[in-house]
């Protein structure tokens, strides 16, 4: 090869490692999804859980205006729930609640209204909004809907979880 050849593909190499290098950065750094306070994860290890659950659940105690139901749940992700019910006579209700399930467990609150606060078996719906999570779902987080009937005679609880749930 001539001397003025190999200095042109040098000359044209360098610059072409240099934009090799540039991309393959570039590639590593849009791999990753930054979850907040510096959290890392890549990008193809994020999961969505999509809940659709309904439970029959029993009364086991009260404090006050505080009930305490569990049960199992049925659904996308079955297991036990235990749930803490808040109803102090007015129209809105709210619970905070944890379902254990295989592979770990969520906790969640929720905030709703009844439909017909004087009925024996009032209906309810409101918003709910995971807190945390262990084992598989430690990096879970969103919000959904829920949906129950509480009955005043038992004080028993029907609900009905629908989400959307990145992990």
């Amino acid at each position: 090869m001539s001397q003025t050849r190999s200095a042109r593909v040098r000359s044209v190499a360098a610059p072409l490692a240099l934009a090799v290098t540039v991309l393959c950065a570039t590639a590593a750094a849009a791999s990753t999804i930054v979850w907040g306070a510096g959290r890392e994860l890549p990008a193809h290890a994020a999961h969505v859980l999509t809940v659709r659950d309904e439970g029959h659940l029993r009364f086991v105690r009260a404090s006050g205006s505080q009930l305490l139901d569990e049960g199992r749940v049925s659904g996308s992700l079955p297991g036990w729930v235990k749930v803490s019910f808040v109803y102090n006579g007015e129209p809105t209700v709210s619970a905070r609640f944890t379902i254990s399930a295989s592979g770990g467990s969520i906790s969640a609150r929720a905030s709703g209204r009844l439909s017909s606060p004087v009925n024996p078996n009032p209906s309810f719906r409101g918003r709910m909004s995971v807190t945390g999570g262990t084992g598989r779902y430690a990096h879970i987080h969103g919000s959904g809907e829920m949906f129950g009937v509480f009955s005043r005679r038992s004080y028993g609880l029907t609900v009905q979880a629908f989400a959307t749930l990145p992990y």
